[in-house]
């Protein structure tokens, strides 16, 4: 191979032209070094073979040792086969487009998969540009330091890899935290500028889920005695869906008037249809009827670790009963189940505080 071409940018302001140039070279196959605001990475298309097998033999890396994804968008994580738990989820929220590296358990023979969004208007670019996602780990030989410029790269990789791109060095100047995310834990694997207390912070903000038929008496009842009881202090998020609602429509009547009795107001709930996203996303789902369990299951089978008649988890297995739907009943059916579901919503959060 010829000379590595350096492909010269602004950092804040690239080329959108010369990003094309590179973008071209690795749909073409070709590897290419780009800047990340940690370390200068090297990019190979993940669905070309032979451009993957290019990449380890230039970075001498052993072949049991996996490369980081790299993508232009948060949700390409969910085309891989990975269990993206809701732990996951918050972190790509508040950590991504950033150093954090996510790495999630396969459902596939894998074992895991490791993902980043580079904050880099350089790397974003060109990652949207490839219009896929790529392998891009650091852009040196295995064991060596991890290049913080384009100069850095050269010195290892010149004239085996197809380009890079020089933007000048990287802002940040370290690699990225490495966390594996698995239920409601995780471990960090590589130290970086993401720490364990700002991941602790993000685990601590649980949603929590409950679900009804028309999200229009008992879940907005439900979600309103949580809130009351988690305290205003707590980082916790508490929404409510059901499995047949109609978008956008009040509480009855008799649900407000039973949930002004306990000095919360839920006059300004409007309903919404339960989805498969709301569910991915919730660490406890509450489901008031077994039907509803059957429900959720059929939207995303992989959340029946969380689904939980509220009983059920309040008291255990022996005390799973329905919630009784309210609907069609005078105030003082509405105010019983209320008081009901304060009992038990009164034992949940003793559990999960």
């Amino acid at each position: 191979m010829s000379a590595t071409r350096i492909i010269s940018v602004q950092p804040e302001n690239p080329d959108p032209e010369k990003i094309a140039d590179a973008a071209a070279l690795l749909r073409d196959g070709k590897l290419v070094a780009f800047p990340t605001e940690t370390v200068y990475g090297l990019a190979a298309v993940i669905s070309d073979e032979i451009a993957v097998g290019r990449l380890w033999q230039v970075k001498q890396r052993p072949e049991d040792k996996k490369c980081t994804i790299c993508l232009s968008q948060p949700l390409q994580a969910e085309r891989f086969p990975v269990r993206i738990p809701p732990l996951g989820y918050r972190l790509i929220e508040r950590f991504w487009p950033g150093p954090l590296t996510l790495v999630f358990p396969a459902t596939d023979q894998a074992g895991s998969y490791g993902f980043r969004m580079p904050n880099h208007p350089v790397a974003i670019l060109l990652l949207r540009r490839v219009g896929m996602p790529v392998y891009a780990p650091s852009a040196n030989i295995s064991g060596k330091p991890a290049p913080l410029s384009a100069a850095d790269v050269l010195r290892d990789l010149n004239g085996k890899i197809a380009a890079v791109i020089d933007a000048g060095p990287s802002p940040l100047k370290v690699s990225s935290t490495v966390c594996a995310v698995q239920g409601q834990g995780y471990e960090i694997l590589r130290a970086g500028l993401i720490t364990a207390p700002m991941i602790d912070a993000v685990q601590a903000q649980k949603n929590i889920l409950f679900v009804c038929t028309g999200n229009s008496c008992r879940s907005p009842m439900a979600e309103g005695i949580m809130r009351q009881l988690l305290g205003e202090g707590n980082p916790a998020r508490v929404y409510s869906a059901g499995i047949a609602a109609f978008d956008g429509m009040p509480a009855t009547d008799k649900a407000v008037e039973a949930m002004q009795r306990q000095q919360i107001d839920i006059s300004g709930h409007r309903s919404r249809r339960l989805t498969a996203d709301m569910l991915r996303r919730a660490d406890y789902i509450f489901v008031m009827e077994e039907r509803h369990r059957r429900y959720v299951l059929q939207l995303d089978a992989g959340a029946a670790p969380r689904v939980f008649l509220p009983a059920e988890f309040a008291f255990g297995p022996q005390a799973r009963a329905d919630i009784p739907d309210p609907i069609g009943g005078g105030y003082e059916v509405y105010r019983d189940v209320a008081g009901e579901l304060r009992r038990i919503i009164t034992a949940i959060v003793e559990k999960i505080r």
